[in-house]
């Protein structure tokens, strides 16, 4: 399997709301950072996607375009989702759920060696995204 569609699969497993086969596509000890820096995998990555699972059932993403070279890809992509679950925020906080849409597209970074994801990186608007859940002034 390619690079690229060992990447897409990662990102079927989140559409389908299956964090566990989402994990299932990374290497043990994988390197994965987001918005909010690096995540302790497995356990930290588990309550990143689960919290954005509850957060935003159904969620989506869609590929807009991905450049693969070797064992690396890059996608880019939109991520779209209501959150109908309450979010919790970097600071501690919970924001209770707000019935909002968000979009957010997004760029993510992939190596992967032996079929399985070593390292993914995620690079995204978190204050834009926050801003949209916010109500209107």
């Amino acid at each position: 399997m390619s690079s690229r569609a060992i990447a897409e699969s990662y990102f079927r497993a989140l559409d389908a709301g299956d964090v566990e086969a989402a994990l299932r596509c990374f290497a043990p000890g994988a390197e994965f950072v987001s918005p909010l820096g690096p995540l302790p995998f497995p356990d930290g990555v588990r309550a990143y996607l689960q919290g954005f699972d509850v957060s935003f059932p159904g969620a989506r993403v869609t590929i807009t375009n991905a450049v693969e070279a070797g064992d690396q890809v890059a996608i880019e992509a939109l991520w779209v989702g209501k959150q109908t679950g309450p979010l919790p925020l970097p600071d501690g906080r919970t924001l209770a759920p707000t019935g909002r849409e968000a979009r957010a597209p997004f760029a993510g970074l992939f190596r992967v060696r032996d079929g399985r994801i070593v390292a993914h990186r995620a690079y995204w608007d978190l204050a834009g995204f926050l801003a949209q859940l916010q109500p209107a002034a």
